[in-house]
């Protein structure tokens, strides 16, 4: 065999081998680049799952908030219209008919169980039914000595009746005030029926 020949036999079956090898690198290529893909679009699936999951949590966490938000500011809104309701139960009591208003007061009074003291109103009162209060005391207590002080306060209406050290407050605030506890319930009853 001539050179030539042995040469060209080697090439060609360089050749041939070159081919299956690449043929073979071709395939494996092929499979591992299809594997990438396959593990790529499962990480890319398991993202997407990952984030719609984490979407929905974050959704229900801000509603949940939002909700508490909206409850707190509901809460506040009934709250602030309730004590408007008192508000306006201290402005119908000032305003009811001096006869009335006068006999409350005196009742107020007698209810503290003193017999003397100064009755401290406010100045409009204290002009208008101030003396009136003070004699009606007097004849409903007996034994009263009650009198009109010249001082006056910043009172909504009724007074202060001071005896000393001792001062009983018989506002009209402080009336409602303490019955507010005790009424509240039924007040936001009325206002916000189930």
């Amino acid at each position: 065999m001539s050179i030539e020949k042995i040469t060209s036999k080697i090439i060609s079956e360089a050749s041939e081998l070159k081919d299956k090898t690449l043929s073979e690198a071709r395939v494996q290529s092929d499979a591992v680049l299809a594997e990438a893909q396959k593990k790529a679009q499962e990480m890319v699936e398991e993202s997407k799952k990952r984030g719609l999951e984490e979407k929905e949590k974050i959704i229900s966490r801000r509603k949940s908030v939002a909700d508490i938000d909206c409850r707190k500011v509901f809460l506040a809104k009934k709250q602030e219209l309730i004590g408007q309701c008192f508000d306006k139960a201290v402005d119908e009591i000032i305003t009811m008919n001096e006869a009335d208003y006068t006999d409350l007061l005196t009742a107020l009074g007698k209810s503290s169980g003193l017999k003397a003291g100064q009755l401290i109103f406010n100045e409009k009162e204290r002009a208008a039914i101030g003396q009136k209060v003070v004699d009606g005391l007097n004849k409903a207590v007996d034994g009263g000595n009650f009198t009109l002080a010249e001082e006056t306060r910043k009172l909504r209406g009724g007074y202060m009746l001071s005896c000393g050290q001792t001062f009983i407050n018989n506002t009209i605030e402080a009336l409602v005030e303490e019955a507010r506890p005790e009424l509240v319930a039924e007040v936001a009853k009325m206002m916000f029926p189930a």
